[in-house]
């Protein structure tokens, strides 16, 4: 399934309906309306909200956030109807990539699904430096 990943630093109307619903799909969160009010806080603050695109549609989500070199990674979702295809994996390696690019060299997982995206990112590129 070919995911495209965007790095938004600005929430348009159309982004805010999409993300909304996004994250009303998943039961981690309270609401879509709260993970919006978190995503603008944490653009706010000079954050990263990435987003996965399949079709024009935003299909999954996870914000970046904290220091320069020392990023938060948080509040990932991926919609239900496209969960077990990879798209996890991939918004995570494409979130990582784009976050090293700005001079990030630490990641800090916002929960264990995370983490263990993390740990796979961090073996691909172990494997790609041999």
């Amino acid at each position: 399934m070919p995911v495209m990943v965007s790095a938004e630093k600005n929430i348009s109307p159309e982004l805010a309906q999409g993300i909304t619903k996004l994250y009303d799909t998943s039961p981690e969160f309270g609401s879509g309306a709260e993970a919006l009010d978190k995503a603008q806080q944490i653009l706010n603050e000079d954050g990263v909200l990435y987003v996965g695109w399949f079709n024009a549609k935003p299909v999954a989500s996870i914000m970046a956030s904290g220091t320069a070199t020392q990023r938060l990674i948080h509040n990932i979702v991926v919609h239900p109807a496209n969960r077990g295809r990879g798209i996890a994996d991939r918004l995570m390696a494409e979130t990582c990539r784009l976050e090293r690019e700005k001079g990030a060299i630490h990641f800090v997982a916002g929960c264990t699904a995370i983490a263990r995206l993390l740990r796979m990112d961090a073996a691909r590129l172990q494997k790609n430096a041999k």
